[in-house]
């Protein structure tokens, strides 16, 4: 949450016929604002409303107010007392990329009598805007595999012993042939090419 305070203010002036200011009581000021959001900017625009209770002293005479001061002319004033109300353009320009929210408050009211009859009214505002929240940039999970792997050195030694159960294998199945009494098949399988040499024979027979 950022926030941002300034100062706005105003003098007022009122009729000479209703006497000299004394007091203003109740003072209030109220935004009212419209937010507008282009690419560029978020542009609030309204009034700041004020409201107020004042008291004049008849007997006390003031010089008519020149032509370039705030005139109020339209005041309720009964036994010394009235009332009036009046509009502050209110516009305030912030930029878009860095800005997600917006709320706009009154902190202070504050007025005072001049000299010259004038009522001067001070107000704090407070912006306080909520910024665009980033979007997090995704952790990479790296997750550890264990992988079993096989060194150049173990899987030859892995295929030399394959190799040797295999030879293992034949030779002990060849001993098996050897060791029947059937002379069929010790012709047949006679040497390590035994498929090799069945196959050839079967295929003589096949020619035949």
């Amino acid at each position: 949450m950022t926030a941002h305070e300034w100062t706005v203010s105003e003098t007022f002036y009122f009729p000479a016929e209703y006497g000299a200011l004394s007091e203003a009581a109740e003072l209030k000021v109220t935004p009212g604002y419209t937010e507008e959001r282009t690419e560029e900017a978020i542009r609030l625009q309204g009034i700041y409303h004020i409201a107020a209770n004042v008291v004049f002293d008849s007997d006390k005479l003031i010089e008519n107010s020149a032509e370039d001061r705030l005139l109020i002319d339209d005041v309720e004033v009964e036994n010394g007392k009235g009332y009036f109300e009046y509009a502050v353009p209110l516009n305030v320009d912030l930029p878009s990329e860095t800005v997600s929210t917006v709320d706009l408050k009154i902190a202070e009211v504050q007025s005072s009598q001049l000299e010259d009859g004038g009522l001067l009214v001070e107000w704090t505002v407070q912006l306080q805007s909520e910024p665009i929240a980033k979007e997090e940039e995704p952790v990479a999970v790296v997750q550890e595999v264990a992988v079993e792997s096989t060194s150049h050195l173990e899987f030859l030694a892995n295929a030399d012993q394959a190799v040797e159960q295999g030879q293992k294998e034949m030779e002990d199945f060849l001993l098996y042939i050897a060791a029947l009494d059937d002379d069929v098949t010790r012709k047949i399988f006679h040497s390590n090419n035994v498929f090799v040499e069945a196959e050839r024979e079967t295929g003589e027979e096949a020619k035949q």
